[in-house]
């Protein structure tokens, strides 16, 4: 019996965590760092590396342009769960030349980073300082990484995912059938990655997955509950909307490409495609079309 309730009770402390825990975006603009990023390791057939999964404030080119081998990260930092610093006053910055496009490379004074979660193997947490930021406050580095932890641990919490979107299509039901909608965004990421010399397809593959899940992010206060948006494959979004008088989809997708300028900058946001995917008058199938790769 004891065994039982421990667990109900690790179960109910999981969940309370799961609402509590902020996404990466909102608690970077809660923090004032205006532009952050996560990195991820990765292994591939090409060797290891770290490339972006979690960003604020970069384009999509300067989110492919962080990715580097785990040699160079490795080597670069410590292992320690302390913030690490490289200022410009210290000369500090050359060897991270080609990790940012050459107009913000200038304008850093620092570039802070926070090793996280795993000791082998960390992902590390990015933070700029540019000339025109406000000094950064930073708080404790045990708090970040706990902060970090969580964000990373409950973002991609299938089950519970599942749940909201289930919760949020029956409620929409109630409205109307589901309008589905696929938001293509290929040719902008296809125009961010052409410059950027990435070592295998399979790497390519994971940059352009985690640019879709950041635009996604960006996009889903488009979509106010009970509507839904998901990351679909390589560089579609799908969206599930319910009103009662058909959308303006031209409006709709300008709001879209506004939304995401500062990912894919003006000219590759005309490139935003917004199809329609048809109606659907039941939960189960709304569900498989959000949630099918």
């Amino acid at each position: 019996m004891a065994t039982t309730e421990k667990r109900g009770l690790l179960q109910k402390a999981q969940s309370v965590l799961a609402d509590v825990t902020p996404s990466f975006e909102k608690w970077t603009k809660r923090s004032g760092f205006i532009r952050a990023a996560i990195l991820t390791p990765c292994s591939t057939a090409e060797g290891k590396f770290y490339y972006t999964t979690d960003a604020v404030g970069f384009s999509g080119r300067e989110i492919a342009l962080l990715t580097e081998t785990e040699e160079f990260w490795l080597g670069t930092l410590s292992k320690a769960f302390e913030w690490q610093c490289f200022s410009r006053d210290f000369n500090e910055l050359d060897k991270f030349d080609g990790l940012f496009e050459d107009e913000i490379l200038s304008q850093i004074n620092k570039i802070f980073f926070l090793p996280f979660r795993n000791k082998e193997r960390p992902m590390i947490f990015v933070l700029l300082e540019l000339e025109e930021d406000p000094d950064l406050i930073l708080p404790p580095a045990s708090e970040v990484s706990v902060t970090l932890k969580n964000i990373v641990e409950f973002k991609n919490q299938t089950k519970k995912i599942i749940a909201k979107l289930q919760k949020n299509i029956e409620t929409g039901l109630g409205i109307s059938e589901s309008r589905l909608y696929m938001l293509s965004l290929k040719v902008c990421i296809e125009e961010e990655l052409s410059s950027v010399e990435l070592p295998g397809d399979e790497l390519k593959a994971l940059v352009t997955r985690s640019i879709t899940e950041i635009a996604q992010t960006s996009i889903a206060p488009l979509f106010r509950a009970p509507n839904c948006s998901q990351t679909g494959s390589m560089g579609e979004i799908k969206v599930v909307l319910f009103a009662k008088d058909e959308e303006d989809e031209q409006l709709l997708a300008y709001h879209v490409a506004r939304t995401l300028i500062g990912l894919f900058g003006t000219k590759a946001t005309k490139q935003v495609l917004l199809l329609s995917a048809g109606l659907c008058p039941n939960a189960k199938g709304t569900l498989e079309f959000l949630c099918k790769c």
